[in-house]
């Protein structure tokens, strides 16, 4: 009930010869205990019977609450205009109100968020942009048309990976007495040991972990050599009936990669090289998912070897699941470079893509098992029988559906 209509009731009886007590009474039985306290009727009672007839409160000293007015949310939007860097405490000072009031024009009257600059990849050009959404366009058309398959990219790159493990500032807090000091960590090194590997895998899993060798580089001949032959045993074993026929290699555009040499060998094996488009890391399958996994999940390590046994662990103890998913990501990813023109889009992808907590890792696993025995025990092939004869004249054409094109296993 509003406040004014009970002071108006509360005068009204007053002159009809009601006391505070019966005043109070009468309000608790019309409206319930928690409309008005006892105090507060036997004070505007007393008010009333004095000097006081005005249903208002009486005048208060300090600054007035109507501070956040049309001048002063003018005022603050051009102090934003003219320095976008400018800071809450600053603008309350020349304006001279307080910080919430100006917290409150800038959030609520403005619509205006703080935000710091994100980092990018790379200046991209008009050109570059364009690029990307014509690569991704083709390549999402051979996707959705049956030509290509997920279960036949192959991706892999070239990641540093150091001995020693960094925790992020956060994991470094820690609780101390008001007398302690707190831990210390030491600041990455410029000549700190590291390793290079080049990884590779697929939707079904890790394929190759190459580890390479102290004080060497990776040219062509090495890719070819140690990464590539070894990619295409792998591959052979994995896959003996297609074997390497139908792979698609993807990778970025390094120069080892890009190479005659390196094309000579793919297609000798009769596999394919697809196209990726210049300084997009945000479309690289190791560089938005697998290299940051494994730097987060492996530890500190003396040498070499012991680094390469558990980057290998690592790579098998993850699920086959999260494989695919990644894979389903990168196909998102490439529609997001699509939407935004070829801009990079990843200050936007938590809105977007499925999210990865672990309750609903595990639905999604549940589904993609569910479905995966759904394909297997299924029959997608068209078969054409003669009415007249009443005989088989065996499968004429074999269709696959968009989810076994997506998933299925050579």
């Amino acid at each position: 009930m509003d406040k004014l209509c009970i002071r108006s009731y509360i005068k009204t009886r007053l002159l009809l010869g009601l006391n505070a007590i019966q005043i109070y009474d009468e309000l608790v039985t019309a409206y319930g205990p928690d409309v008005v306290s006892y105090r507060a009727v036997a004070r505007w009672v007393q008010r009333f019977s004095t000097e006081q007839q005005s249903l208002e409160d009486n005048p208060r000293s300090g600054r007035p609450v109507t501070v956040i007015t049309q001048q002063n949310i003018d005022s603050v939007k051009d102090l934003v205009n003219d320095d976008p860097h400018i800071s809450i405490d600053y603008i309350a000072m020349i304006l001279d109100i307080s910080h919430g009031s100006v917290h409150t024009i800038l959030k609520q009257h403005l619509g205006l968020r703080k935000i710091t600059s994100r980092w990018v990849p790379h200046a991209l050009t008009e050109q570059q942009k364009q690029r990307r959404v014509e690569i991704c366009t083709e390549n999402l058309r051979k996707f959705e048309n049956g030509s290509w398959r997920l279960c036949d990219i192959v991706t892999g790159d070239e990641t540093w990976i150091y001995h020693r493990k960094i925790k992020a500032k956060e994991q470094c807090k820690v609780w101390v007495r008001k007398d302690e000091s707190p831990a210390t960590e030491v600041r990455r090194q410029q000549y700190e040991k590291k390793t290079m590997f080049i990884i590779s895998f697929m939707s079904t899993g890790p394929l190759v972990v190459n580890e390479l060798p102290s004080g060497m580089s990776i040219d062509a001949v090495y890719y070819r050599d140690e990464c590539l032959k070894k990619l295409i045993s792998k591959l052979r074993k994995k896959r003996p009936l297609s074997l390497t026929k139908g792979i698609k290699l993807h990778h970025d555009n390094a120069r080892p990669h890009m190479n005659n040499i390196i094309f000579d060998h793919v297609q000798q094996h009769k596999m394919q090289i697809m196209v990726h488009p210049p300084y997009s890391p945000d479309l690289a399958l190791c560089d938005f998912w697998l290299f940051g996994y494994l730097k987060r999940n492996l530890d500190t390590y003396p040498d070499s070897t012991s680094l390469a046994t558990a980057l290998t662990k690592e790579l098998n103890s993850i699920p086959v699941y999260e494989y695919q998913k990644t894979f389903q990501k990168w196909i998102q990813r490439m529609k997001l470079c699509i939407e935004h023109r070829g801009d990079y889009f990843e200050h936007l992808i938590y809105n977007v893509l499925l999210p990865s907590n672990d309750h609903l890792d595990e639905i999604y696993y549940r589904i993609y098992m569910t479905c995966r025995k759904w394909i297997r025990s299924s029959s997608f092939s068209v078969t054409k029988s003669i009415m007249s004869s009443g005989q088989n004249s065996g499968p004429k054409s074999k269709d696959f559906s968009p989810l076994e094109q997506l998933h299925s296993v050579p």
